[in-house]
């Protein structure tokens, strides 16, 4: 039997208000013809589909369709929901989806025999034993009550023994006859970030130790985290990452998908499946002299942050765009060092606002006489309006 790993889609996510949706069409596309030219039996995604819990309708458009070409490779596919998801929004288009292939989605955890674990018997013959458990919240597992009683420690140890409970209770399906296999939307300790991650549950509160993952598996399906990576385990436990950079802590990975082989009794072989479909991320430090010089060996289709080795000025986002391009989101000033602010306030009485306003450029380090000249005109245009009140 093969399977197909793909999780952490975040469709809808911009890069610096700069619209990625192309980017996600193109790598969705990908990861499908992937499924299609390996004739795999089941496709997981390991939740968070959309960026956030409002999406677009151009998000929630690029995702359904994805799913739906999916579930038409003849595959199997099954989608548990992440912390981004609006889980009632996924949940009301489960019965859709699954309507019109075998499409199994799974929103909030449930005990085994009620949606929790699903049986099948796959193309290539075999039975599967697949237990789902999409991200919970620590509000959904911790009662009230204790979060407000316990100390942070106490309700963090408790979050991670229900888990594991939880975890213990859906693995109790699994039958030495069949493929058994775990999907989760979770943080295990000792994975390592990929740097575009919501942090606020990355914390300890929201993790769970590899011990918590049953041994019986033949394979353990994780979202959340962006960096592709195998965590130690007793059975074959992988994070298969994001498709897409997400942002500029990412640029140094290479994206996949995981495809595995997979028969009863034997852990899960794994092969990653580069993804090429998305913009590389890339950092480009330097003066404007050598940003030019640079910029000269970059792709079209390329996201940049630059890091200007410059004195501030006015218009130098604007000028480094015109250095190295459009596709420039984010600007930095590294240069021109900022001196130490004058604290008196005895050596400033007495001085006109332009004089005044001068030191200031002075201590942020800018030296660019157009920014005092806009001042100036300001300081005009309001004397001015005044005199003419």
């Amino acid at each position: 039997m093969k399977l197909l790993h793909t999780s952490d889609w975040h469709v809808g996510k911009t890069i610096r208000g700069h619209s990625r949706a192309d980017e996600h069409r193109a790598v969705l596309t990908e990861i499908v013809g992937v499924a299609a030219e390996n004739d795999v039996d089941l496709i997981i995604v390991a939740g968070d589909l959309f960026e956030t819990a409002a999406p677009t309708a151009e998000a929630e458009q690029i995702v359904y369709k994805a799913l739906l070409e999916l579930s038409q490779t003849g595959a199997t596919l099954a989608v548990i929901s992440g912390n981004h998801d609006n889980a009632r929004r996924l949940e009301a288009v489960a019965p859709v989806l699954e309507a019109v292939g075998d499409v199994h989605v799974l929103t909030q955890a449930k005990r085994p025999d009620d949606g929790g674990v699903r049986r099948f018997t796959a193309r290539s013959g075999e039975d599967v034993v697949l237990a789902m458990l999409p991200f919970v919240s620590k509000r959904g597992i911790v009662r009230a009550a204790e979060l407000w009683d316990n100390q942070a420690f106490e309700s963090s140890q408790l979050y991670t023994e229900r888990v594991t409970q939880m975890l213990g209770l859906l693995a109790s399906e699994f039958d030495t006859d069949a493929i058994n296999l775990l999907t989760a939307h979770t943080f295990v300790h000792g994975g390592k970030m990929g740097g575009g991650e919501r942090q606020a549950h990355f914390i300890e509160d929201y993790a769970i130790s590899s011990p918590s993952l049953p041994i019986t598996a033949n394979y353990i399906a994780l979202g959340h985290v962006h960096r592709p990576q195998k965590i130690s385990a007793g059975s074959p436990t992988h994070y298969c990452g994001s498709p897409l950079q997400m942002d500029f802590g990412e640029a140094d990975q290479q994206k996949q998908v995981n495809l595995v082989d997979l028969n009863p009794g034997a852990p899960g072989a794994v092969t990653p499946v580069k993804l090429t479909s998305g913009w590389p991320l890339r950092t480009l430090t330097g003066t404007f002299d050598e940003l030019e010089a640079t910029a000269k060996e970059l792709p079209d289709e390329v996201w940049v942050r630059v890091n200007v080795n410059e004195p501030r000025q006015a218009g130098i986002a604007d000028r480094v765009r015109d250095i190295v391009g459009s596709q420039v989101v984010d600007v930095q000033v590294i240069g021109g060092a900022v001196r130490p602010k004058r604290a008196a306030i005895s050596r400033r009485i007495g001085k006109a606002p332009t004089e005044l306003f001068a030191e200031f450029l002075a201590e942020q380090g800018t030296e660019d006489p157009r920014v005092g000249a806009a001042f100036q005109a300001l300081l005009d245009d309001e004397h001015d309006e005044m005199a003419g009140r």
